[in-house]
């Protein structure tokens, strides 16, 4: 079984709206969430999908969402965590307890706020997954990356051709997940879900990511994504 967690469990305090999270927010005529979660209900590979939204906005999700076509794929609305990592992990509980786990079961787990999302990225994150049990999604770096420990002085430069930005999807065997988690790793005290995978000393394949494959923080992202589904609309 292959399920799809959206990750929608942000407030979005960066988009400056005090009326809803950003992924609630119209981009054209629909959600944000909508156009994200029409990529992998139109996937015929994905089975069934988990939207993971703030406990508050949990009612509003499900009324909203019962005006769109799942296309008869069975999907949920949870309550999500403090952070993405804690998300994943409520995903995987829910998962287990729902439909029990079985071994060849994979999650892909994707910000709700990357709406352009290709069905080339979740085909091939799911045949990492078969293949070497996680993926996550890489994109080159264009700009030098600078470190710095206080804020205001540079520390170090990293080796560009060594670095590369993540995107979402995360994708990751099912059954892997479940045996992490029962070490009771600190979720809530860990943003990046792959960090712990990689702690754990599992592997981690890399995906070639898009540079459409924007995640909507700000004002400024919202006009470039209104730019972006205009011209595919055209």
């Amino acid at each position: 079984m292959i399920y799809a967690g959206i990750l929608a469990a942000g407030l979005g305090v960066r988009m400056h709206r005090q009326d809803m999270p950003k992924q609630f927010l119209l981009l054209g005529e629909k959600p944000i969430l909508v156009h994200t979660l029409e990529q992998f209900i139109v996937n015929t590979n994905v089975e069934k999908i988990l939207i993971i939204v703030p406990e508050e906005w949990k009612l509003y999700t499900e009324d909203m969402l019962s005006q769109y076509d799942f296309m008869g794929k069975e999907y949920a609305v949870i309550s999500g965590g403090v952070n993405k990592a804690e998300s994943i992990g409520i995903s995987v509980y829910y998962i287990d307890e729902t439909w029990q786990i079985q071994d060849g079961d994979i999650l892909i787990a994707h910000d709700a706020i990357r709406p352009f999302i290709t069905q080339r990225l979740i085909d091939e994150h799911i045949a990492a997954v078969k293949k070497h049990g996680a993926a996550n999604t890489a994109m080159v770096t264009n700009d030098a990356i600078l470190v710095s420990k206080n804020g205001a002085s540079l520390d170090e430069i990293p080796s560009h051709e060594h670095l590369y930005a993540e995107q979402t999807p995360q994708s990751y065997s099912l059954a892997k997940l479940k045996e992490l988690l029962s070490t009771g790793v600190p979720l809530h005290k860990e943003s990046e879900f792959p960090r712990l995978w990689l702690k754990a000393g599992y592997e981690m394949r890399l995906v070639q990511g898009e540079y459409f494959n924007m995640k909507i923080i700000n004002p400024y992202d919202l006009e470039v994504a209104e730019a972006l589904l205009k011209e595919r609309n055209t």
